[in-house]
């Protein structure tokens, strides 16, 4: 019985004192230095602002003419109305680019190995074996 234990602390020893993930990745740097610097990404957007009305009406004793002031920001329509002028005043849409930087770190993208599939397969039959033989040894 003291070998079983033996045995059994030296497979587990062995079992968790496997490669460490710093060692792996100092061993793709090795390969690859890229794969360490950062990826930075530029992403573009238009904020716009919404127009904005006003409406403002004058009574004025003489009469007078209608006029429209039109430029890229700005659209003024002055509008005689009996004896009152409408202004109507609109500002219109003003669009400003804003660019903003963000640093992504690396992506490693690991297609999955052969050796994967396999020891996922005998985990399962391992699995099932076990299963298999507890039932067998309960009905004994």
């Amino acid at each position: 019985m003291n070998i079983w234990k033996s045995i059994s602390i030296l497979l587990l020893t062995g079992l968790f004192s496997g490669c460490s993930a710093t060692w792996h990745l100092n061993q793709a740097a090795k390969k690859d230095p890229s794969i360490l610097k950062p990826t930075v990404v530029t992403i573009w957007d238009t904020i716009m602002t919404p127009p904005i009305y006003l409406v403002d009406t004058v009574k004025v004793p003489t009469v007078g003419d209608s006029s429209v002031i039109d430029n890229d920001t700005v659209r003024i329509v002055i509008t005689k109305v009996q004896d009152k002028l409408v202004v109507k005043t609109q500002i219109k849409e003003v669009e400003v680019p804003v660019s903003v930087q963000a640093e992504c770190p690396p992506q490693l993208i690991q297609p999955e190995s052969k050796f994967q599939k396999s020891k996922d397969y005998l985990l399962l039959f391992l699995a099932a074996a076990l299963l298999v033989m507890m039932f067998l040894y309960r009905f004994k």
